[in-house]
């Protein structure tokens, strides 16, 4: 008798064991789950170490695409490079409506775009906000950000790079007390790069230690090709980008020589079709074109740290299928030295905008 009780004790355990395990990938697959921060691109909104809730209600759940995967793992098993999930089942992109969709200056979790080891939902995932919406034109001008032609305010806490100058020795108390995480001396006497927002830099501006305080820009006529679309015909950069319109799904645009160079991996790579361009003609799927209607609608991401991220400008549109879900609040956050931790106190539970 006791031998039974035993065993449907064992039982209960583990079918209790096995409800919470489902009940976890349930919530995870359709309201929420948790992303933890590791680097600096989206500082001073985010910090390495912060332990991030994502909701899924706002923008719609994505169901699983990738159906062999083993729960609550990345790309690869813990502590090894073997892969946690096999290609073998591959569902198509479908996405449950959600309560209120994208807006401007979300903070969105998403799938990597150019990654094209992994499938869509195993690819690396990026944290950062969305500044253009499906048919807008965007275009950066001297490091502002303007929607449809109309300037759009920055965040307050968007990060750039200043050049300072101190007349002494900047110490540890110094980045302290001006909450400075990054950037530092890069020559003599006491010339400094540091990456901070507005808000500081007028905050240094008073300090009678530094004498110049100056934000660093690119110049307008100086053409890069390092940048989306890495183009001949596109000089673009980090602070003079566009105008360029964001595909949305059901808009046609015109294609030529130029507008190709654009759109060329939406057409060909995120919405599988088959692209040549032969004696200066555009054949999609062995038929001439000069236009193409989007399937899919896309958005346009930036780092809040603007000057030092690595962002939309430089690889281009995220597709809605990469679309994972909202930031909603720090959860927690621990700081971490090579020899300690340190629990954030002030970050727990914070709301992010």
């Amino acid at each position: 008798m006791s031998s039974y009780k035993k065993s449907s004790t064992k039982r209960e355990w583990l079918k209790a064991v096995l409800i919470a395990i489902v009940s976890l990938i349930l919530l995870k697959i359709f309201a929420f789950q948790s992303f933890v921060v590791s680097d600096s691109k989206m500082s001073s909104t985010l910090y390495p170490g912060d332990y991030i809730i994502i909701n899924k209600l706002g923008c719609g759940a994505r169901l699983p695409i990738t159906l062999l995967s083993f729960p609550f793992t990345g790309n690869t098993f813990p502590f090894s490079d073997s892969k946690a999930y096999s290609k073998l089942i591959q569902l198509p992109y479908i996405r449950i409506p959600g309560f209120s969709g994208i807006s401007r200056n979300d903070l969105i979790l998403f799938n990597y775009p150019p990654e094209n080891v992994h499938p869509i939902d195993k690819k690396t995932q990026m944290l950062k906000r969305c500044v253009a919406l499906p048919a807008d034109t965007l275009a950066i001008i001297d490091k502002k950000i303007f929607i449809n032609g109309v300037y759009i305010n920055d965040v307050p806490d968007c990060n750039y790079r200043y050049r300072v100058i101190s007349e002494n020795k900047l110490t540890g108390k110094f980045y302290s007390n001006n909450e400075i995480n990054e950037g530092g001396l890069i020559a003599q006497p006491n010339i400094y790069n540091f990456f901070i927002t507005r808000t500081t830099a007028k905050k240094l501006l008073n300090d009678t230690t530094i004498s110049q305080v100056n934000l660093m820009k690119l110049r307008k006529d100086i053409e890069f090709t390092t940048f989306f679309p890495q183009s001949k015909y596109y000089g673009w950069s980090l602070d003079y980008f566009g105008a360029v319109i964001i595909p949305a799904k059901g808009k046609t645009i015109l294609l030529n020589y130029k507008t190709i160079d654009i759109y060329k991996k939406v057409i060909e790579h995120y919405e599988d079709n088959k692209l040549i361009i032969k004696d200066n003609k555009i054949f999609i799927n062995d038929k001439e074109t000069t236009e193409y209607t989007f399937k899919m609608d896309y958005y346009f991401m930036l780092d809040d740290n603007r000057d030092n991220g690595k962002d939309s400008r430089y690889w281009g549109f995220v597709p809605e299928n990469h679309i994972i879900g909202k930031a909603s609040f720090i959860l927690f956050s621990i700081w971490k030295s090579n020899n300690y931790s340190l629990f954030k106190w002030n970050r727990i539970f914070k709301i992010l905008h």
